[in-house]
Protein backbone atom coordinates (compact mmCIF):
# COMPACT_ATOMS: atom_id res chain seq x y z
CA UNK A 1 0.00 0.00 0.00
CA UNK A 2 1.38 3.42 -0.98
CA UNK A 3 1.51 6.46 1.26
CA UNK A 4 -1.40 8.41 -0.36
CA UNK A 5 -3.69 5.41 0.10
CA UNK A 6 -2.78 5.10 3.80
CA UNK A 7 -3.30 8.84 4.31
CA UNK A 8 -6.73 8.79 2.66
CA UNK A 9 -7.82 5.68 4.57
CA UNK A 10 -6.72 7.08 7.94
CA UNK A 11 -8.48 10.40 7.25
CA UNK A 12 -11.70 8.63 6.32
CA UNK A 13 -11.65 6.30 9.33
CA UNK A 14 -10.87 9.18 11.68
CA UNK A 15 -13.82 11.16 10.29
CA UNK A 16 -16.20 8.22 10.62
CA UNK A 17 -15.35 7.03 14.14
CA UNK A 18 -17.16 9.67 16.28
CA UNK A 19 -20.47 9.54 14.42
CA UNK A 20 -20.44 5.74 14.55
CA UNK A 21 -20.51 5.99 18.37
CA UNK A 22 -23.15 8.73 18.52
CA UNK A 23 -25.48 6.79 16.24
CA UNK A 24 -25.83 4.08 18.91
CA UNK A 25 -25.84 6.18 22.09
CA UNK A 26 -29.52 7.08 21.76
CA UNK A 27 -30.62 3.47 21.14
CA UNK A 28 -28.77 2.10 24.16
CA UNK A 29 -28.73 4.98 26.66
CA UNK A 30 -31.86 7.09 26.16
CA UNK A 31 -33.55 5.84 29.35
CA UNK A 32 -30.56 6.70 31.52
CA UNK A 33 -30.00 10.06 29.78
CA UNK A 34 -33.66 11.00 30.27
CA UNK A 35 -33.53 10.04 33.97
CA UNK A 36 -30.33 12.02 34.55
CA UNK A 37 -31.69 15.17 32.92
CA UNK A 38 -35.23 14.87 34.28
CA UNK A 39 -37.10 14.19 31.03
CA UNK A 40 -39.79 11.68 30.16
CA UNK A 41 -39.02 9.14 27.44
CA UNK A 42 -41.36 10.96 25.09
CA UNK A 43 -39.51 14.24 25.68
CA UNK A 44 -36.14 12.50 25.32
CA UNK A 45 -37.23 11.14 21.92
CA UNK A 46 -36.60 14.67 20.64
CA UNK A 47 -32.87 13.88 20.92
CA UNK A 48 -33.29 11.43 18.04
CA UNK A 49 -35.62 13.74 16.11
CA UNK A 50 -33.26 16.73 16.31
CA UNK A 51 -30.27 14.53 15.47
CA UNK A 52 -32.09 13.35 12.34
CA UNK A 53 -32.89 16.95 11.39
CA UNK A 54 -29.18 17.75 11.62
CA UNK A 55 -28.26 14.72 9.50
CA UNK A 56 -30.67 15.67 6.72
CA UNK A 57 -29.93 19.39 6.68
CA UNK A 58 -26.15 18.95 6.59
CA UNK A 59 -25.98 16.59 3.59
CA UNK A 60 -26.78 19.14 0.86
CA UNK A 61 -25.13 21.90 2.89
CA UNK A 62 -21.92 19.87 3.15
CA UNK A 63 -21.85 19.30 -0.62
CA UNK A 64 -22.09 23.06 -1.18
CA UNK A 65 -19.44 23.83 1.46
CA UNK A 66 -16.96 21.40 -0.08
CA UNK A 67 -17.44 22.88 -3.55
CA UNK A 68 -17.15 26.45 -2.26
CA UNK A 69 -14.37 26.15 0.33
CA UNK A 70 -12.74 22.76 -0.28
CA UNK A 71 -12.53 19.38 1.45
CA UNK A 72 -10.12 20.51 4.16
CA UNK A 73 -12.51 23.24 5.28
CA UNK A 74 -15.44 20.79 5.28
CA UNK A 75 -13.35 18.45 7.45
CA UNK A 76 -12.48 21.30 9.83
CA UNK A 77 -16.08 22.55 10.16
CA UNK A 78 -17.36 19.04 10.90
CA UNK A 79 -14.67 18.52 13.55
CA UNK A 80 -15.36 21.88 15.27
CA UNK A 81 -19.12 21.25 15.45
CA UNK A 82 -18.54 17.71 16.68
CA UNK A 83 -16.10 18.86 19.35
CA UNK A 84 -18.48 21.55 20.68
CA UNK A 85 -21.45 19.14 20.67
CA UNK A 86 -19.42 16.47 22.45
CA UNK A 87 -18.31 18.88 25.18
CA UNK A 88 -21.92 19.98 25.77
CA UNK A 89 -23.19 16.36 25.83
CA UNK A 90 -20.44 15.36 28.28
CA UNK A 91 -20.68 18.29 30.70
CA UNK A 92 -24.22 19.71 30.62
CA UNK A 93 -27.10 18.23 32.62
CA UNK A 94 -29.72 20.67 31.30
CA UNK A 95 -32.35 19.70 28.73
CA UNK A 96 -31.96 22.65 26.30
CA UNK A 97 -28.15 22.37 25.80
CA UNK A 98 -28.48 18.61 25.39
CA UNK A 99 -31.14 19.08 22.71
CA UNK A 100 -28.91 21.52 20.80
CA UNK A 101 -25.93 19.21 21.14
CA UNK A 102 -27.83 16.33 19.50
CA UNK A 103 -28.70 18.63 16.60
CA UNK A 104 -25.01 19.53 16.36
CA UNK A 105 -24.01 15.85 16.41
CA UNK A 106 -26.27 15.26 13.40
CA UNK A 107 -24.77 18.12 11.40
CA UNK A 108 -21.20 17.08 12.25
CA UNK A 109 -21.89 13.43 11.37
CA UNK A 110 -23.24 14.23 7.90
CA UNK A 111 -20.40 16.62 7.07
CA UNK A 112 -17.78 14.07 8.07
CA UNK A 113 -19.52 11.14 6.36
CA UNK A 114 -19.73 13.18 3.18
CA UNK A 115 -16.04 14.02 3.48
CA UNK A 116 -14.97 10.41 4.16
CA UNK A 117 -16.73 8.94 1.13
CA UNK A 118 -15.78 11.82 -1.17
CA UNK A 119 -12.07 11.66 -0.40
CA UNK A 120 -12.05 7.90 -1.10
CA UNK A 121 -14.06 8.02 -4.32
CA UNK A 122 -12.15 11.05 -5.62
CA UNK A 123 -8.62 9.69 -5.20
CA UNK A 124 -8.58 5.87 -5.29
CA UNK A 125 -8.77 3.19 -7.98
CA UNK A 126 -11.54 0.59 -8.49
CA UNK A 127 -10.24 -2.14 -6.17
CA UNK A 128 -8.81 0.34 -3.64
CA UNK A 129 -12.25 1.95 -3.35
CA UNK A 130 -13.79 -1.44 -2.54
CA UNK A 131 -11.20 -2.10 0.16
CA UNK A 132 -11.33 1.38 1.73
CA UNK A 133 -15.14 1.60 1.64
CA UNK A 134 -15.39 -1.86 3.21
CA UNK A 135 -13.29 -0.70 6.17
CA UNK A 136 -15.19 2.60 6.46
CA UNK A 137 -18.56 0.82 6.44
CA UNK A 138 -17.24 -1.75 8.91
CA UNK A 139 -16.50 1.11 11.31
CA UNK A 140 -19.60 3.17 10.43
CA UNK A 141 -22.29 0.47 10.33
CA UNK A 142 -21.24 -3.06 11.27
CA UNK A 143 -19.31 -2.37 14.48
CA UNK A 144 -22.02 0.04 15.76
CA UNK A 145 -24.69 -2.59 15.17
CA UNK A 146 -22.65 -5.58 16.35
CA UNK A 147 -20.35 -4.43 19.18
CA UNK A 148 -21.38 -0.99 20.44
CA UNK A 149 -24.83 -2.03 21.78
CA UNK A 150 -23.17 -4.24 24.40
CA UNK A 151 -20.49 -1.70 25.37
CA UNK A 152 -22.80 1.35 25.45
CA UNK A 153 -25.65 -0.40 27.27
CA UNK A 154 -23.16 -1.59 29.92
CA UNK A 155 -21.96 2.00 30.39
CA UNK A 156 -25.54 3.25 30.53
CA UNK A 157 -26.62 0.69 33.15
CA UNK A 158 -23.78 1.96 35.36
CA UNK A 159 -24.82 5.59 34.69
CA UNK A 160 -21.61 6.24 32.75
CA UNK A 161 -23.27 7.27 29.48
CA UNK A 162 -21.36 10.57 29.42
CA UNK A 163 -18.12 8.61 28.96
CA UNK A 164 -19.44 7.45 25.58
CA UNK A 165 -19.48 11.11 24.51
CA UNK A 166 -16.19 11.98 26.19
CA UNK A 167 -14.32 9.27 24.28
CA UNK A 168 -15.06 11.19 21.08
CA UNK A 169 -13.02 14.22 22.19
CA UNK A 170 -9.75 12.55 21.16
CA UNK A 171 -10.63 11.92 17.47
CA UNK A 172 -12.14 15.40 17.11
CA UNK A 173 -8.95 16.99 18.47
CA UNK A 174 -6.88 14.81 16.12
CA UNK A 175 -9.01 15.97 13.20
CA UNK A 176 -8.45 19.62 14.03
CA UNK A 177 -4.72 19.01 14.36
CA UNK A 178 -4.59 17.17 11.02
CA UNK A 179 -6.62 19.89 9.26
CA UNK A 180 -4.12 22.49 10.51
CA UNK A 181 -0.76 20.74 10.31
CA UNK A 182 -1.22 17.34 8.62
CA UNK A 183 -0.41 16.24 5.06
CA UNK A 184 -3.33 16.61 2.64
CA UNK A 185 -3.65 13.93 -0.06
CA UNK A 186 -4.81 16.10 -2.99
CA UNK A 187 -4.85 19.63 -4.34
CA UNK A 188 -7.91 21.59 -3.21
CA UNK A 189 -10.31 22.81 -5.90
CA UNK A 190 -12.88 25.48 -5.02
CA UNK A 191 -15.57 27.32 -6.99
CA UNK A 192 -16.88 30.84 -6.58
CA UNK A 193 -20.57 29.89 -6.28
CA UNK A 194 -23.39 31.66 -4.49
CA UNK A 195 -25.74 30.08 -1.96
CA UNK A 196 -29.31 29.47 -3.15
CA UNK A 197 -31.37 30.35 -0.07
CA UNK A 198 -34.72 29.50 -1.72
CA UNK A 199 -33.78 25.93 -2.63
CA UNK A 200 -32.07 25.42 0.74
CA UNK A 201 -35.14 26.56 2.66
CA UNK A 202 -37.57 24.42 0.64
CA UNK A 203 -35.38 21.29 0.80
CA UNK A 204 -34.87 21.75 4.55
CA UNK A 205 -38.64 22.07 5.17
CA UNK A 206 -39.39 19.04 2.98
CA UNK A 207 -36.74 16.70 4.43
CA UNK A 208 -37.34 17.70 8.07
CA UNK A 209 -41.11 17.42 7.56
CA UNK A 210 -40.75 13.84 6.34
CA UNK A 211 -38.50 13.04 9.29
CA UNK A 212 -40.94 14.55 11.79
CA UNK A 213 -43.94 12.70 10.35
CA UNK A 214 -42.19 9.33 10.32
CA UNK A 215 -40.37 9.66 13.66
CA UNK A 216 -43.20 11.26 15.64
CA UNK A 217 -46.13 9.82 13.72
CA UNK A 218 -46.47 6.63 15.77
CA UNK A 219 -47.53 8.82 18.72
CA UNK A 220 -50.47 10.23 16.74
CA UNK A 221 -53.16 9.10 14.37
CA UNK A 222 -51.78 10.30 11.06
CA UNK A 223 -55.24 10.64 9.52
CA UNK A 224 -57.09 12.32 12.38
CA UNK A 225 -54.63 14.55 14.25
CA UNK A 226 -55.02 18.08 12.79
CA UNK A 227 -51.42 19.12 13.47
CA UNK A 228 -50.04 16.10 11.61
CA UNK A 229 -52.34 16.79 8.64
CA UNK A 230 -51.10 20.38 8.39
CA UNK A 231 -47.47 19.30 8.71
CA UNK A 232 -48.03 16.69 5.98
CA UNK A 233 -49.57 19.31 3.66
CA UNK A 234 -46.71 21.74 4.33
CA UNK A 235 -44.15 18.99 3.69
CA UNK A 236 -45.79 17.90 0.43
CA UNK A 237 -45.94 21.51 -0.76
CA UNK A 238 -42.27 22.07 0.07
CA UNK A 239 -41.23 18.90 -1.79
CA UNK A 240 -43.24 19.89 -4.86
CA UNK A 241 -41.81 23.42 -4.83
CA UNK A 242 -38.20 22.31 -4.33
CA UNK A 243 -38.56 19.90 -7.27
CA UNK A 244 -39.69 22.80 -9.46
CA UNK A 245 -37.04 25.12 -8.01
CA UNK A 246 -34.19 22.72 -8.78
CA UNK A 247 -35.53 21.84 -12.23
CA UNK A 248 -36.21 25.44 -13.28
CA UNK A 249 -33.19 26.93 -11.42
CA UNK A 250 -35.22 29.25 -9.21
CA UNK A 251 -33.27 31.56 -6.95
CA UNK A 252 -29.72 32.88 -7.16
CA UNK A 253 -26.68 30.70 -6.67
CA UNK A 254 -26.55 26.92 -6.26
CA UNK A 255 -27.41 24.42 -3.55
CA UNK A 256 -27.80 20.72 -4.44
CA UNK A 257 -27.35 19.78 -8.09
CA UNK A 258 -29.94 17.19 -9.20
CA UNK A 259 -28.31 16.15 -12.49
CA UNK A 260 -27.31 12.86 -10.93
CA UNK A 261 -31.03 12.01 -10.78
CA UNK A 262 -31.64 12.78 -14.45
CA UNK A 263 -30.63 9.36 -15.80
CA UNK A 264 -32.45 6.09 -15.26
CA UNK A 265 -29.36 4.62 -13.63
CA UNK A 266 -29.34 7.52 -11.18
CA UNK A 267 -33.00 7.01 -10.28
CA UNK A 268 -32.44 3.26 -9.88
CA UNK A 269 -29.44 3.85 -7.62
CA UNK A 270 -31.40 6.17 -5.33
CA UNK A 271 -34.23 3.62 -5.11
CA UNK A 272 -31.73 0.94 -4.15
CA UNK A 273 -30.19 3.27 -1.55
CA UNK A 274 -33.63 3.73 0.03
CA UNK A 275 -34.25 -0.03 -0.03
CA UNK A 276 -30.88 -0.71 1.62
CA UNK A 277 -31.65 1.79 4.38
CA UNK A 278 -35.11 0.31 4.87
CA UNK A 279 -33.97 -3.31 5.07
CA UNK A 280 -30.99 -2.71 7.39
CA UNK A 281 -32.91 -0.60 9.90
CA UNK A 282 -36.11 -2.68 9.75
CA UNK A 283 -34.44 -5.98 10.58
CA UNK A 284 -32.20 -4.37 13.24
CA UNK A 285 -35.07 -2.48 14.90
CA UNK A 286 -37.48 -5.42 14.96
CA UNK A 287 -34.86 -7.78 16.36
CA UNK A 288 -33.88 -5.29 19.08
CA UNK A 289 -37.52 -4.70 20.08
CA UNK A 290 -38.19 -8.43 20.04
CA UNK A 291 -35.31 -9.24 22.37
CA UNK A 292 -35.82 -6.38 24.86
CA UNK A 293 -39.62 -6.10 24.93
CA UNK A 294 -40.79 -9.62 24.18
CA UNK A 295 -37.91 -11.91 25.14
CA UNK A 296 -37.46 -9.59 28.17
CA UNK A 297 -33.67 -9.38 27.97
CA UNK A 298 -31.92 -6.36 29.41
CA UNK A 299 -30.20 -3.99 26.98
CA UNK A 300 -26.81 -5.38 28.01
CA UNK A 301 -27.92 -9.00 27.45
CA UNK A 302 -29.42 -8.09 24.08
CA UNK A 303 -26.14 -6.38 23.18
CA UNK A 304 -24.22 -9.49 24.22
CA UNK A 305 -26.37 -11.61 21.90
CA UNK A 306 -25.72 -9.13 19.08
CA UNK A 307 -22.03 -9.99 19.32
CA UNK A 308 -23.01 -13.26 17.63
CA UNK A 309 -24.55 -11.23 14.83
CA UNK A 310 -21.25 -9.42 14.32
CA UNK A 311 -19.71 -12.72 13.18
CA UNK A 312 -22.41 -12.93 10.50
CA UNK A 313 -21.74 -9.31 9.52
CA UNK A 314 -18.08 -10.10 8.96
CA UNK A 315 -19.05 -13.04 6.73
CA UNK A 316 -21.39 -10.78 4.74
CA UNK A 317 -18.64 -8.17 4.51
CA UNK A 318 -16.24 -10.73 3.06
CA UNK A 319 -18.66 -11.77 0.32
CA UNK A 320 -19.53 -8.12 -0.39
CA UNK A 321 -15.85 -7.25 -0.85
CA UNK A 322 -15.38 -10.23 -3.18
CA UNK A 323 -18.39 -9.13 -5.25
CA UNK A 324 -17.28 -5.49 -5.53
CA UNK A 325 -13.50 -5.81 -5.85
CA UNK A 326 -13.36 -6.81 -9.53
CA UNK A 327 -14.98 -4.98 -12.47
CA UNK A 328 -16.06 -8.22 -14.17
CA UNK A 329 -18.28 -9.28 -11.25
CA UNK A 330 -21.92 -8.22 -10.95
CA UNK A 331 -22.56 -7.15 -7.32
CA UNK A 332 -26.33 -7.37 -7.70
CA UNK A 333 -26.14 -11.15 -8.00
CA UNK A 334 -25.54 -11.37 -4.24
CA UNK A 335 -28.56 -9.21 -3.35
CA UNK A 336 -31.09 -12.11 -3.63
CA UNK A 337 -28.93 -14.06 -1.16
CA UNK A 338 -29.31 -11.24 1.37
CA UNK A 339 -33.06 -11.04 0.80
CA UNK A 340 -33.47 -14.79 1.35
CA UNK A 341 -31.40 -14.59 4.55
CA UNK A 342 -33.56 -11.73 5.83
CA UNK A 343 -36.77 -13.67 5.22
CA UNK A 344 -35.19 -16.68 6.95
CA UNK A 345 -34.40 -14.50 9.98
CA UNK A 346 -38.01 -13.29 10.17
CA UNK A 347 -39.42 -16.82 9.89
CA UNK A 348 -37.06 -18.10 12.59
CA UNK A 349 -37.90 -15.35 15.05
CA UNK A 350 -41.66 -15.68 14.59
CA UNK A 351 -41.40 -19.09 16.24
CA UNK A 352 -39.70 -17.78 19.40
CA UNK A 353 -41.21 -16.53 22.66
CA UNK A 354 -40.21 -15.16 26.04
CA UNK A 355 -39.43 -18.62 27.44
CA UNK A 356 -36.99 -19.75 24.76
CA UNK A 357 -33.31 -19.53 25.64
CA UNK A 358 -30.54 -17.60 23.97
CA UNK A 359 -29.25 -20.65 22.08
CA UNK A 360 -32.43 -20.67 19.98
CA UNK A 361 -31.77 -17.09 18.86
CA UNK A 362 -28.19 -17.53 17.66
CA UNK A 363 -28.97 -18.84 14.14
CA UNK A 364 -31.44 -15.99 13.57
CA UNK A 365 -28.98 -13.37 14.85
CA UNK A 366 -26.25 -14.82 12.62
CA UNK A 367 -28.56 -14.63 9.60
CA UNK A 368 -29.52 -11.07 10.48
CA UNK A 369 -25.87 -10.04 10.72
CA UNK A 370 -25.06 -11.75 7.44
CA UNK A 371 -27.95 -9.91 5.74
CA UNK A 372 -26.85 -6.52 7.05
CA UNK A 373 -23.20 -7.05 6.12
CA UNK A 374 -23.96 -8.34 2.65
CA UNK A 375 -26.67 -5.90 1.53
CA UNK A 376 -25.30 -2.77 3.16
CA UNK A 377 -21.71 -3.10 1.97
CA UNK A 378 -22.52 -4.38 -1.53
CA UNK A 379 -25.14 -1.79 -2.42
CA UNK A 380 -23.27 1.15 -0.87
CA UNK A 381 -19.98 0.45 -2.63
CA UNK A 382 -21.56 -0.37 -5.99
CA UNK A 383 -23.93 2.62 -6.05
CA UNK A 384 -21.38 5.22 -4.94
CA UNK A 385 -18.71 3.92 -7.29
CA UNK A 386 -20.92 3.57 -10.37
CA UNK A 387 -22.37 7.10 -10.44
CA UNK A 388 -20.55 9.90 -12.35
CA UNK A 389 -17.49 11.40 -10.68
CA UNK A 390 -18.14 14.93 -11.98
CA UNK A 391 -21.07 15.18 -9.55
CA UNK A 392 -19.32 13.30 -6.74
CA UNK A 393 -20.39 15.43 -3.77
CA UNK A 394 -23.99 15.68 -4.96
CA UNK A 395 -24.06 11.93 -5.60
CA UNK A 396 -23.04 11.14 -2.02
CA UNK A 397 -25.48 13.71 -0.61
CA UNK A 398 -28.41 12.36 -2.64
CA UNK A 399 -27.43 8.77 -1.79
CA UNK A 400 -27.54 9.41 1.96
CA UNK A 401 -30.71 11.50 1.71
CA UNK A 402 -32.49 8.56 0.05
CA UNK A 403 -30.84 6.06 2.38
CA UNK A 404 -32.05 8.04 5.40
CA UNK A 405 -35.50 8.24 3.80
CA UNK A 406 -35.55 4.43 3.60
CA UNK A 407 -34.46 4.12 7.24
CA UNK A 408 -37.10 6.63 8.36
CA UNK A 409 -39.73 4.71 6.38
CA UNK A 410 -38.84 1.55 8.30
CA UNK A 411 -39.16 3.40 11.63
CA UNK A 412 -42.49 4.95 10.65
CA UNK A 413 -43.97 1.77 9.24
CA UNK A 414 -43.04 -0.67 11.98
CA UNK A 415 -43.41 1.70 14.92
CA UNK A 416 -46.93 2.44 13.75
CA UNK A 417 -47.70 -1.21 13.09
CA UNK A 418 -46.34 -2.15 16.53
CA UNK A 419 -48.67 0.37 18.18
CA UNK A 420 -51.71 -0.81 16.21
CA UNK A 421 -50.96 -4.54 16.56
CA UNK A 422 -50.29 -4.24 20.31
CA UNK A 423 -53.57 -2.38 20.85
CA UNK A 424 -55.53 -4.97 18.85
CA UNK A 425 -53.82 -7.86 20.64
CA UNK A 426 -54.53 -6.30 24.06
CA UNK A 427 -58.22 -6.00 23.22
CA UNK A 428 -58.39 -9.57 21.92
CA UNK A 429 -56.47 -11.11 24.80
CA UNK A 430 -58.43 -9.12 27.37
CA UNK A 431 -61.53 -11.06 26.35
CA UNK A 432 -60.08 -14.09 28.13
CA UNK A 433 -59.63 -12.18 31.40
CA UNK A 434 -63.14 -12.86 32.60
CA UNK A 435 -63.70 -14.23 36.15
CA UNK A 436 -65.81 -17.06 34.65
CA UNK A 437 -63.28 -17.95 31.94
CA UNK A 438 -61.25 -21.13 32.51
CA UNK A 439 -58.07 -19.47 31.15
CA UNK A 440 -58.46 -16.59 33.59
CA UNK A 441 -59.02 -18.95 36.52
CA UNK A 442 -55.94 -20.99 35.55
CA UNK A 443 -53.77 -17.84 35.35
CA UNK A 444 -55.04 -16.66 38.71
CA UNK A 445 -54.13 -19.96 40.33
CA UNK A 446 -50.62 -19.83 38.85
CA UNK A 447 -50.12 -16.24 40.05
CA UNK A 448 -51.41 -17.07 43.56
CA UNK A 449 -49.02 -20.03 43.79
CA UNK A 450 -46.13 -17.87 42.54
CA UNK A 451 -46.82 -15.17 45.14
CA UNK A 452 -47.08 -17.72 47.94
CA UNK A 453 -43.75 -19.28 46.95
CA UNK A 454 -42.12 -15.83 47.11
CA UNK A 455 -43.61 -15.27 50.62
CA UNK A 456 -45.83 -12.45 49.35
CA UNK A 457 -49.50 -12.29 50.22
CA UNK A 458 -51.63 -12.90 47.10
CA UNK A 459 -53.60 -9.67 47.41
CA UNK A 460 -56.00 -8.62 44.58
CA UNK A 461 -53.75 -5.66 43.74
CA UNK A 462 -50.65 -7.84 43.30
CA UNK A 463 -52.58 -10.43 41.31
CA UNK A 464 -54.02 -7.73 39.02
CA UNK A 465 -50.56 -6.22 38.48
CA UNK A 466 -49.06 -9.56 37.50
CA UNK A 467 -52.02 -10.36 35.25
CA UNK A 468 -51.64 -7.02 33.49
CA UNK A 469 -47.90 -7.60 33.03
CA UNK A 470 -48.61 -11.02 31.56
CA UNK A 471 -51.26 -9.55 29.26
CA UNK A 472 -48.86 -6.87 28.05
CA UNK A 473 -46.11 -9.43 27.35
CA UNK A 474 -48.49 -11.61 25.36
CA UNK A 475 -49.76 -8.61 23.40
CA UNK A 476 -46.23 -7.50 22.55
CA UNK A 477 -45.36 -11.04 21.48
CA UNK A 478 -48.32 -11.17 19.11
CA UNK A 479 -47.48 -7.70 17.76
CA UNK A 480 -43.82 -8.65 17.28
CA UNK A 481 -44.70 -11.77 15.29
CA UNK A 482 -47.14 -9.79 13.16
CA UNK A 483 -44.49 -7.15 12.47
CA UNK A 484 -42.10 -9.79 11.16
CA UNK A 485 -44.89 -11.01 8.90
CA UNK A 486 -45.39 -7.42 7.72
CA UNK A 487 -41.67 -7.23 6.94
CA UNK A 488 -41.85 -10.43 4.89
CA UNK A 489 -44.86 -9.04 2.98
CA UNK A 490 -43.06 -5.73 2.38
CA UNK A 491 -39.98 -7.59 1.11
CA UNK A 492 -42.09 -9.56 -1.34
CA UNK A 493 -43.26 -6.23 -2.74
CA UNK A 494 -39.73 -4.78 -2.82
CA UNK A 495 -38.19 -7.66 -4.81
CA UNK A 496 -40.40 -7.29 -7.93
CA UNK A 497 -39.96 -3.52 -7.74
CA UNK A 498 -36.17 -3.89 -7.81
CA UNK A 499 -36.29 -6.36 -10.72
CA UNK A 500 -38.60 -4.19 -12.82
CA UNK A 501 -36.64 -0.98 -12.19
CA UNK A 502 -33.34 -2.71 -12.99
CA UNK A 503 -34.74 -3.93 -16.32
CA UNK A 504 -36.09 -0.45 -17.01
CA UNK A 505 -32.72 1.18 -16.31
CA UNK A 506 -30.71 -1.41 -18.21
CA UNK A 507 -32.96 -1.03 -21.25
CA UNK A 508 -32.06 2.66 -21.42
CA UNK A 509 -28.36 1.87 -21.06
CA UNK A 510 -28.50 -0.73 -23.86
Amino acid sequence: MNKPFITILLLALLAIFPQSVTSQIYSNSVTQIAASIGLSLDEASWFNTLNTFGLLIALPLGAWLARRFGYRQLFRIGAVLGLISTLVSSLSMQAAPQMLSWFGHGISASLLVLFAHAIILKNLSFRAIAFAESLVLLLAVLIPLGIYPYLLSTLAENNLWRWAFSLQLVPFLLMLGWARYGHWPHQEETQEIGFNWLQALLLTIGSCGIAYILLRGERFDWFETPSMVWIALLTASAIALVSLAIRNRWGRGQYLDARVLASRIGKLSMLQAAIAGFVVLAISMLTSVYMTKIMQYSAANAGYINLIGFVGMLAGLGIAFFATSHPDRDPFKVVPIGIVMMIGTCIWLTGSNAFIGQAYLWPAILLKGFTIGLLNITLTIHILRSLPRQHLLETIAWFYLFRNLGSLSAIGEFSRFMTIETSNAMQKLAENYDPLNETFIHHQELITASLQQSTLAPTPERSALLLMSQLKTQALSVAGVNNYQWLIATTLVIIPSMVLTMKWANRATT
